[in-house]
């Protein structure tokens, strides 16, 4: 995960792993865990902002996206992009991640 303030890319989530980097999810093979690292990405910037951070000129882009084949499901890759986001922005001490019978979540610390 890599965060830029690039003007030559639009703002928000996008898609930036080696199309041949066999050790990541793919798309093409595995399009539920690559959605689920784009959705959760977009959730830790949605969340970022609504801390009052202004995230409008910034871009996350997924460069790794990483899965073990045996364990690996949505939700785990959907919690691990947000609170890679939250990294990014030097934010994740106010995230929580918490899992139970339903997934894995990544939420803002309630205060």
């Amino acid at each position: 995960m890599e965060i830029s303030q690039d003007q030559a890319v639009p703002p928000g989530v996008v898609w930036a792993v080696d199309s041949l980097d066999g050790t990541s999810v793919q798309p093409e093979e595995e399009p539920e865990l690559a959605q689920a690292a784009v959705e959760g990405a977009a959730i830790g910037l949605a969340a970022i902002a609504e801390m009052g951070v202004d995230v409008a000129a910034y871009t996350v882009h997924l460069i790794w996206v990483g899965m073990n084949v045996v364990d690996t499901e949505a939700t785990a890759v959907r919690t691990a992009a947000c609170a890679a986001t939250a990294d990014a922005f030097g934010l994740l001490d106010r995230f929580e991640v918490s899992g139970d019978v339903r997934g894995w979540r990544c939420e803002p610390m309630r205060r």
